[in-house]
């Protein structure tokens, strides 16, 4: 947990009062070994503690399933898990239909926060009344006051803040100071300075509650928070001395990290057997001066298509420039930190937006120092819960600006079932290009690492085995339609499931998805207009084959075989060479080598040979290839071999293989290849199959060459939901 910066967001717990968990919490260092929590979707100061931060437990974190990070030290004070402002009534009830989500925009708006230097101001929206609020700290006499700081405009409703809360205390409020006696003899004061006329501090039971009256100035003031034994009571005037003020944080803070990491690329650390695609290296910033883990988790590219920016599972932003065919000179910079898993990114009119499990967050630096200043909430719409595994993959936007994330499902530590299933649970989303809107597109997913969006709109989704996912599929996405996973169809009755575009073999072709991206230019070889499929678990590149029948859509992969720095996650092309490059990391169950990697997948201009597209019919399965092949090699029915098999969807973890013509029967089907004829023009198979019928999984090797020698030696592998 890094000690220079003055936030990390995450679900995290503090130890009073009942059940106090921020879902979508900031823990914020406020100096004096002091610390605070704020709670983003209430707006609640939820903790104040001394004495240490937060665990670093978490699957985020240290790789632990089914927990999340505690506040570490001594808790002096804290607030239930309700709204930190009062409603239209002047209640503290929480009107959600659940307790996830962020409060109705008319009570309260999460707008984001300021990281100057170590200090960090928070900025919401109240009943129309724009706050910010600097969380600081005070000592005096080897006492500890928690400082809130607030800058407001004119106050716009009656406004009732809860500041602290104490269980079964008793107390007095006189002249903006107020005194809680709790049953164990602690006192906790809190004690205000420079409030607005009419303001002031109220005892309500248990509860400490700031009051601010409509039309209250724009001013500047602050509450201090002290938590300590009577012997010490004397100390408590000390904390309230000195003029509130809050940081300039409209103009810019200080650089965190102004430091660059070199680092030197490796062209060609692998290629394809013709030599038609090569990987290029681009040497992550692993060694850098703040010892930061770097696992790559999102990637696209600014406008001029020489700099990136990378997001980390750990919330970090790299940049990184020097992108050109060398790779000589890649020049890192950190930043931006503290955020809560971002697992995507997009850079829209060379601005970065982040997806986290907190929010959409879109980035500001204000004074050009290359580091973020202004971590803005563009959407935060959507719920999340304690569960670990409730991941947001992904960012993707449409042609009209829309952005699109997938949303994993509450997995049971284990991964059998699930938790809680709240709102937007296992859901694929969109939201509005504003961040004003958010709506589900479609359910039934478990943990789909990864989406796609055509230049036309059309979404694709990965998803990964388990709980009714026999095999990890590739989902051809349709509005409004549910992808398998009962317990988050979030519709009764469960509607009808539709069969994805293929499902993959597991142990061969993908056991842990990644995203999708579509080849929109003729500088990548002949595939502009393909869809491409990374998979995490393999560490793999699949060219997609697609085939639609009525209202189904089946298809199959192709692997390019070159060689990945860790895993194959988040593709993006560059919009300046027009080349690929696939970010990873090791986080998980994947065969990826390195904790993480940024390659280049690079196009020679020397001729691809490869299949590169499917079909079947009633004549059997059609291949075509890229080039003509020879035509003795491939009429040769003793050069194609093949297997079969399905799987069970159920509500267990996974299935086994079951034959094809046997269905009781485990195991796979051999294929009897009976018969195959070439096209005109070389470059199309046919291959007649004893017994075609509809299959999950079906493999296909073939062992040709070419019409001019070159040995074409692969497999493909597809799936058959009908033959038309």
């Amino acid at each position: 947990m890094q000690e220079d910066f003055p936030f990390q967001g995450a679900c995290i717990r503090g130890e009073f009062p009942g059940r106090n968990v921020a879902m979508k919490g900031l823990a914020i260092r406020v100096g004096n070994d002091a610390s605070m929590l704020f709670d983003t979707e209430l707006l609640r100061m939820a903790a104040g503690w001394t004495g240490g931060y937060i665990t670093t437990r978490g699957v985020a974190f240290d790789g632990q399933h089914g927990v999340h990070p505690s506040i570490v030290g001594d808790q002096k004070f804290g607030t239930t898990a309700l709204p930190g402002w009062a409603d239209t009534r002047g209640e503290f009830a929480d009107p959600r239909p659940e307790p996830f989500g962020p409060l109705p925009d008319d009570q309260a708006h999460w707008d984001g926060l300021y990281a100057n230097g170590m200090d960090v101001v928070l900025a919401y929206t109240v009943r129309g009344t724009k706050i910010y609020e600097q969380p600081s700290s005070v000592a005096n006499g080897g006492q500890i006051g928690f400082v809130r700081t607030f800058k407001t405009d004119k106050v716009r409703n009656d406004l009732l803040m809860r500041v602290c809360e104490a269980e079964g205390a008793t107390g007095t409020a006189r002249n903006n100071i107020t005194h809680m006696t709790a049953p164990d003899g602690k006192l906790t004061v809190v004690g205000a300075v420079a409030l607005p006329k009419g303001a002031g501090l109220e005892v309500m039971g248990g509860r400490v509650a700031l009051r601010l009256p409509k039309s209250a100035p724009a001013g500047t003031f602050k509450l201090v928070i002290w938590n300590g034994s009577v012997a010490n009571l004397a100390k408590f005037p000390g904390l309230l001395e000195g003029t509130p003020a809050i940081v300039d944080f409209a103009k810019g803070g200080p650089a965190h990290w102004p430091q660059e990491v070199v680092t030197k690329g490796v062209l060609e650390s692998s290629k394809t057997p013709d030599g038609a695609y090569v990987t290029d290296l681009l040497t992550p910033p692993l060694d850098n001066p703040w010892k930061r883990r770097v696992r790559f988790s999102g990637l696209d590219f600014f406008s001029d298509g020489k700099r990136a920016a990378l997001c980390t599972w750990d919330g970090d932003i790299w940049t990184v420039s020097g992108i050109d065919d060398k790779l000589e000179n890649l020049k890192w910079r950190r930043f931006a930190s503290g955020m809560y898993e971002t697992l995507g990114l997009k850079i829209v009119n060379d601005v970065i937006y982040t997806s986290g499990r907190d929010q959409i967050t879109r980035y500001y630096d204000l004074n050009k120092d290359g580091e973020a200043d202004y971590y803005e909430n563009l959407c935060n719409l959507y719920t999340s819960t304690e569960g670990f595994h409730e991941f947001v993959f992904d960012l993707q936007t449409d042609k009209d600006g829309n952005f699109y994330f997938a949303k994993a499902g509450p997995v049971n530590p284990g991964g059998s079932g699930f938790q809680r299933i709240a709102a937007n649970a296992g859901t694929l989303m969109k939201v509005s290009r504003d961040g004003k809107k958010l709506e589900v597109v479609a359910t039934g997913f478990r943990a789909p690492n990864g989406i796609g969006v055509s230049p036309t709109g059309q979404l694709t989704t990965g998803d990964n085995q388990g709980t009714w996912v026999p095999t990890d599929p590739l989902n051809w996405i349709r509005p409004g339609g549910f992808y398998g996973v009962v317990d988050t169809a979030h519709r009764d009755p469960v509607p009808e499931f539709k069969p994805p575009l293929m499902w993959f073999a597991y142990r061969e072709y993908d056991n842990s998805t990644g995203g999708q991206v579509w080849v929109t230019s003729d500088r990548w070889g002949p595939f502009k207009d393909d869809l491409l499929h990374t998979s995490y678990g393999k560490c793999a590149l699949y060219l997609i084959m697609k085939q639609e029948i009525g209202d189904l859509m089946q298809g199959g992969a192709m692997k390019f075989p070159v060689r990945f720095s860790s895993s194959a996650m988040r593709p993006r092309f560059n919009p300046r060479d027009g080349q690929l490059y696939v970010a990873g990391l090791q986080g998980w169950q994947t065969e990826a080598a390195r904790i993480t990697g940024l390659d280049r997948v690079r196009y020679t201009g020397r001729p691809v040979y490869m299949a590169r597209d499917l079909k079947v019919d009633k004549a059997g399965v059609h291949i075509t290839f890229t080039q003509p092949l020879d035509p003795k090699e491939a009429v040769d029915p003793q050069n194609y071999s093949g297997k079969r098999w399905n799987y069970r969807r159920t509500a267990n973890y996974g299935s086994d293989e079951y034959s094809v013509a046997t269905p009781e029967r485990k195991g796979r089907d051999t294929l009897d290849i009976t018969a195959a004829k070439v096209s005109p023009d070389g470059k199309t198979v046919t291959l007649a199959i004893d017994d075609l019928r509809p299959a999950n999984v079906q493999i296909i090797r073939f062992n040709l060459k070419a019409k001019d020698g070159t040995p074409v030696n692969s497999e493909i592998q597809h799936t058959i939901h009908a033959i038309p």
